[in-house]
């Protein structure tokens, strides 16, 4: 999931701390806060600020912090923490969970015994913000008695704050006039009005958009005016205006309308999206932003350090087990590599006893495999990854595991840090041969991508753009430069390319092809799947080549365009043949490999459709041939020693 226009840093500190599954109701429960006269309202939910699931605390134990983002204190009247908490335990047991904003303790909230639900509302004010942060610290602890001993394993205890917890900011709109201000402080949801032009800028600005605002989840859509009337700022518009010349960009944020809205006009206004949501936003705070340019990060050629990627490596106490996520896409990885190796370097501190740890490490829930740390020196650890396990979405998991003390019972458990260490890196090497995947189509398109909007197609441009919103968030990375063509004969050099088309943009005959008549897709026992119009109104997505360079071609349908959410986003990872529709992608398949589907054009007739069609009885009359000539020659065989024996 990506968010960097908040600029998040989310981190969990010592002790179990694990995401749970949100519940629906929670969602449709949590609460709303009144607008006040003149302000606006800006809600977060955990999934924003980067607990997708909640979170959740066992074993009387537990801490994490929360960073609420806001780049600009003076447009903070007031806010709330509205935290929604599902706890439990098996026996008596003195549980709190106790809140701190600022580092300041504000809060502590006794738990009682059993099951239950609460709702914990937290103030927060402009002195909580403290560099472009509000910080909320979250304590879960507790004690059985001080007279008995008893092992907190046994207490049965959880604490769950769902990620239907939430966030209200009450803003001042006119504090909110630059783009660094719009961007740390936009709404999940963004809305791109283009302004009826239909330019190769227009669609490199409506590409690079679905890239960068998560299209595939359905956070972008296109069109009017979608404001909110009650004050509440639930989506990011951003208004869209190519000019012929001039500045490649120029941004400014208007706020007449109550709801700030950033105009984006200029030559190639997609640079200035790409500024928006970068580690270069922080520049654009001012009332205008003039941007003519903006390159990607450095890319390693064999190695990719661990600290590049969206992973938190702070040092945190163990006390039983602790994990360290490192998740990373196939686009993360340079073009032509993959990941041949992990080297690891870790710290664990040992307990009074000389004991240490061990370090287990697992690779998209496949384990690499496990190392003791017993010197209480940083140790470097090195694994082997194996081919075919990389996807377009990984994660790397370490493990870090030590038995907690026993003995007298007067002390509960003590957690000794332990730490992932700079330097820790993927190791890359040349890969070899691949399928033919969407997931590393996504691995060329990161250094630039042609797009290509056929002027034959059947859709207009606004009739195309939720088409291609979703295909295009799932498939071209954040910093991919998105270079514009007017048509397929202008594709150029090596570049790799996305093309919206009827027709098939590649060289050779794809799977599904438009131009040889009625289409019927088949299941591998024969059944019929789609055909005609059940088939025109889905879309069609598939990995093509013009002489050595692949690419992908998408063919809109003439059905209701994908409605995308969070919860059915538009993933497209293994394979190379994709149906989609309104609810996303209905199949996926390889066609090199194992294929799911098989397609039949039955107004043409070429021999493999005729063996395909006739199989059976050809089968059968291969088989009485065989069976005629084994007998005949049997039979002469018999002849000729019969004949033999008479003479």
């Amino acid at each position: 999931m990506k968010y960097p226009a908040i600029g998040l840093l989310a981190a969990l500190l010592p002790f179990q701390v694990h995401a749970q599954t949100a519940q629906g109701e929670d969602a449709a429960n949590a609460p709303t806060e009144q607008v006040q006269e003149g302000l606006i309202a800006r809600t977060f939910d955990l999934a924003e600020l980067g607990f997708q699931n909640g979170l959740s605390f066992r074993q009387l134990s537990g801490n994490a912090t929360i960073y609420i983002p806001l780049p600009n204190p003076d447009a903070l009247s007031s806010g709330s923490l509205q935290l929604e908490l599902e706890h439990a335990s098996t026996t008596e047991v003195d549980r709190y969970l106790q809140v701190s904003v600022a580092g300041r303790p504000v809060l502590s909230q006794a738990l009682p015994d059993g099951a239950g639900r609460l709702s914990v509302p937290v103030p927060l004010s402009p002195e909580d913000v403290s560099g472009g942060f509000i910080a909320v610290g979250l304590s879960y602890s507790g004690a059985f008695s001080d007279r008995v001993c008893v092992d907190e394993r046994a207490s049965g205890d959880f604490l769950e704050i769902t990620a239907a917890s939430s966030v209200t900011l009450q803003l001042d709109p006119s504090e909110i006039d630059t783009s660094a201000a719009f961007a740390g402080l936009r709404p999940a949801d963004t809305r791109l009005a283009i302004g009826g032009n239909d330019s190769l800028a227009a669609l490199a600005a409506a590409t690079r958009a679905a890239a960068l605002f998560d299209a595939e989840a359905g956070r972008l859509t296109f069109g009017g005016d979608g404001a909110s009337t009650s004050g509440a700022w639930s989506e990011g518009a951003i208004e869209l205006d190519v000019t012929n010349s001039g500045v490649a960009s120029e941004m400014a944020v208007d706020n007449q309308a109550g709801l700030p809205v950033l105009n984006l006009r200029g030559s190639d206004p997609q640079v200035g999206l790409w500024q928006l949501v970068s580690e270069w936003s922080p520049l654009s705070n001012e009332g205008a932003t003039v941007v003519d340019v903006a390159g990607g990060p450095a890319r390693f050629d064999d190695r990719l350090p661990l600290s590049a990627l969206e992973g938190d490596l702070t040092p945190r106490p163990v006390v039983s087990t602790e994990d360290f996520f490192v998740p990373f896409q196939s686009s993360d990885l340079p073009a032509g590599k993959g990941v041949s190796g992990v080297n690891l370097h870790v710290a664990a501190a040992l307990d009074p006893e000389g004991r240490g740890a061990t370090a287990s490490v697992f690779l998209n829930d496949t384990l690499l495999g496990n190392r003791p740390l017993d010197s209480g020196r940083p140790e470097q650890l090195t694994f082997s990854v194996p081919s075919g396990l990389l996807g377009r979405d990984n994660l790397l998991r370490v493990s870090i595991q030590r038995q907690p003390s026993g003995g007298e019972c007067r002390f509960k458990p003590q957690g000794y840090p332990a730490q992932i260490l700079p330097g820790s890196a993927l190791l890359l090497s040349d890969s070899t041969a691949q399928d033919r995947d969407f997931f590393t189509l996504r691995q060329e398109f990161a250094d630039g991508v042609q797009v290509v909007l056929d002027p034959a197609l059947s859709l207009d441009f606004a009739q195309t753009l939720p088409w291609l919103a979703g295909v295009a968030g799932s498939v071209i990375p954040d910093r991919a430069p998105i270079l514009p063509r007017a048509s397929v004969d202008a594709l150029e050099g090596d570049e790799p390319f996305f093309v919206i088309s009827d027709q098939n943009p590649g060289d050779a005959e794809p799977l599904i092809t438009f131009d040889q008549g009625r289409i019927e897709v088949r299941d591998r026992q024969d059944n019929l799947i789609y055909s005609g119009e059940d088939l025109s109104r889905l879309g069609v997505v598939q990995i093509v080549t013009r002489g050595d360079t692949r690419g992908l071609w998408l063919r809109p349908g003439n059905g209701p365009a994908p409605e995308l959410t969070p919860e059915r986003p538009m993933v497209l990872d293994r394979g190379d043949l994709a149906l989609i529709g309104q609810e996303g992608v209905i199949l996926a398949t390889a066609t090199d490999r194992s294929p799911l589907v098989d397609v039949v054009y039955p107004d043409r007739t070429s021999l493999a459709q005729m063996l395909a069609k006739y199989r059976p009885w050809i089968v059968g009359a291969i088989w009485v041939l065989v069976t005629l000539l084994v007998l005949i020659v049997f039979q002469r065989v018999y002849r000729a020693r019969r004949g033999k024996d008479e003479t």
